[in-house]
């Protein structure tokens, strides 16, 4: 029971769909981007995706590094990836 109110944050964090949608994004390009490439594969304006991106980082689900001018977005705790395979797999199974 412990262990599923500690998830339940991140659970909670995670479950909205752009956010969906950069976790998608940085697990495929499989290094890390900054905020302008994030926001141009997210297709969502600056600001909200600074926003979210700025949700996942205090949660530990990623983490930023400055990189000269830019801050570069990466997936901290890639075991949060499970969650998108268990939901393609969802998705598979009702199609």
């Amino acid at each position: 029971m412990q262990t599923l109110e500690m998830a339940a944050p991140i659970l909670r964090t995670v479950a909205h769909p752009l956010r969906l949608r950069i976790l998608d994004y940085l697990e495929h390009e499989g290094e890390a981007r900054t905020v302008t490439q994030i926001k141009q594969a997210a297709e969502a304006g600056q600001a909200i995706v600074s926003q979210q991106l700025r949700l996942l980082k205090d949660q530990g689900v990623l983490s930023a590094r400055r990189d000269g001018n830019f801050v570069r977005y990466d997936i901290a705790d890639r075991s949060v990836l499970l969650l998108l395979d268990c939901i393609r797999r969802h998705q598979q199974n009702r199609g």
